[in-house]
């Protein structure tokens, strides 16, 4: 990725094509969910206002004036600025917390006692001692009954309760929800907004050297063919299986010696790994 020197404004052409580029996944899954453009033009603008907001926020601007500067900054007018900023006060800002089935799918995944020594998921006994699903589930959570999960778990597709051995396996080593499309565009909006808010980040502070960036790297091959491209999905597949393994219990660790050090503990850190595979454009140049 590269980025305008300090102080000049990027080309209106590249910003374009970026804006393209960000938004037609967006109008794809518009469409498939029957949102019309005008709802995602109103989310641009709600976007546009509250960076202009951000942008004001140490400037000493008194807020009576700040309608007149967001508008000038935006291109909107003062009434459709009026309009945004009353529709933001009236939302529930808060990001809603992780999912209890989540957690416990993230725990199962991640703690390696759970496997074979070839490293397979182990069914579990539903209840009983460690190590069962009913163990696990109250090592995540003792506010939710385990029954309650693990019907929320097999709802999404992600467990299978055999009950005439009555334990339980999952059937996924991802949480990708199946048939619930509210949670599929909650995860995408968390993964891709994380991702692209710090790829915005690196690019905008890239002249300042006091500026840690978030790491945002990626390799890519071309002129593969599709069992090529299985072998590189299968090693993808184990990457983030060791990725998840190791950073799910240093995660934890960290939690844990952060609460008994004492240590001020309002960061969070998101972690991920992802592919894209799809066809060579036409007239692309070989390598």
């Amino acid at each position: 990725t590269s980025s305008a020197p300090p102080n000049e404004t990027p080309p209106a052409d590249d910003l374009h094509s970026l804006a393209l580029t960000l938004a037609l996944p967006v109008a794809r899954l518009a469409l498939a969910q029957g949102v019309p453009c005008e709802a995602v033009q109103r989310a641009v603008a709600q976007a546009f206002v509250q960076a202009a907001q951000e942008a004001l926020a140490d400037s000493g601007i008194a807020p009576h004036r700040q309608v007149s500067r967001i508008a000038a900054a935006t291109g909107l007018g003062r009434r459709e600025v009026d309009r945004v900023l009353t529709e933001s006060q009236q939302q529930v800002q808060a990001e809603p917390p992780p999912t209890w089935a989540s957690e416990v799918f993230t725990r199962w995944v991640s703690d390696r006692s759970l496997r074979t020594p070839r490293g397979q998921l182990k069914p579990l006994p539903r209840t009983g001692p460690p190590p069962s699903f009913e163990a696990l589930a109250r090592s995540v959570t003792q506010n939710v009954h385990p029954r309650s999960l693990l019907d929320e778990l097999c709802r999404l597709h992600l467990a299978r309760h055999d009950e005439s051995r009555d334990t339980v396996e999952l059937l996924s080593h991802t949480f990708v929800p199946q048939g619930d499309q509210s949670r599929l565009i909650g995860l995408l909006r968390d993964n891709v907004g994380a991702h692209l808010t710090g790829a915005v980040h690196n690019v905008l502070h890239a002249a300042d050297p006091s500026a840690r960036p978030h790491h945002d790297q990626s390799v890519l091959g071309d002129e593969l063919s599709p069992a090529s491209i299985d072998i590189l999905r299968a090693h993808v597949d184990r990457l983030w299986q060791s990725l998840l393994d190791d950073t799910v219990n240093l995660m934890e660790r960290c939690i844990a010696d952060d609460r008994e050090a004492g240590r001020p503990a309002r960061r969070r850190m998101r972690i991920g790994l992802y592919s894209h595979e799809d066809v060579m454009p036409d007239g692309a140049p070989p390598g």
